[in-house]
């Protein structure tokens, strides 16, 4: 997907020059995928109902075509209006791998090694592990099978503290034709989120040393949270940008999928 670094200032759109940072990112729409704006927006604001950390991102236009403005958490506002960079890596590169290895089937890392690299350099171990887990619970029930290893990330905070980054590329490509619906990390070995079970879930819980029924109760609150806030969700969003009524894809797969994750 096409994206344009900009800074934003007063309102208006600016581009960097030379070594000055950013501040936001434009992502556009594709000839084949005119409605990816609109589907990583609306599936971010999804992921926020079900209690995720994420970026700001908003659905802009300029005619008939559609972008999404997304603020970069990896920025700091000074007091005079100057923005600085804070340090980030994502986790191939924390864990030695090259970017072309970022999905697990390509002999990347697995999810057990992302969670044993968060316990390991969180400031926050408690709340960033509970936050990865739900991410990839959220994957699987959102459709969401493009979360690899570098759409997750660590942030090296002004303080001296290290924290999982909001999440950002949140897409439902299962809603999109012609995408790989296989899950970028497995659920106990298993790929295919459409049949994902109790036993699947029971093995992730154990290649990331946690009780198995821990695991299941959050598959259970992420799953009730998406189910009693997506209609809400999806008024919200029309309500802001207008009907899309392309979102019933997004909608019914949720549904589908949030019904047999409580089922388990």
């Amino acid at each position: 997907q096409d994206k344009c670094p900009i800074l934003v200032r007063d309102g208006a759109y600016l581009l960097p020059r030379q070594e000055s940072p950013s501040s936001h990112i434009l992502k556009f729409e594709l000839a084949d995928y005119r409605h990816l704006p609109a589907y990583e927006t609306f599936t971010t604001q999804l992921a926020k109902s079900a209690g995720l950390p994420v970026i700001d991102i908003q659905l802009q236009s300029i005619g008939q075509t559609h972008y999404a403005l997304i603020e970069r958490y990896d920025r700091l506002w000074t007091d005079d209006g100057d923005v600085q960079r804070l340090h980030q890596e994502d986790f191939c590169q924390a864990l030695g791998y090259g970017h072309e290895r970022k999905y697990q089937e390509d002999g990347g890392p697995s999810f057990a090694q992302c969670y044993r690299l968060v316990q390991d350099v969180s400031s926050d171990p408690a709340n960033d592990l509970q936050y990865l887990l739900r991410w990839q619970i959220f994957n699987v029930l959102a459709g969401n099978s493009d979360g690899h290893a570098k759409n997750l990330s660590l942030l090296y905070l002004a303080n001296g503290e290290i924290r999982l980054t909001p999440f950002y590329d949140l897409v439902c490509t299962r809603a999109i034709e012609r995408i790989d619906y296989h899950l970028a990390f497995a659920v106990g070995d298993e790929r295919n989120p459409s049949v994902v079970t109790r036993k699947h879930w029971e093995t992730l819980a154990s290649q990331c040393d946690l009780r198995s029924q821990f695991l299941l109760n959050q598959v259970n609150d992420v799953a009730t949270r998406l189910l009693d806030n997506l209609a809400a969700t999806k008024t919200a969003f029309e309500s802001q940008y207008g009907a899309y009524p392309v979102l019933q894809r997004i909608e019914q797969l949720v549904i589908k999928q949030c019904r047999r994750a409580r089922d388990i």
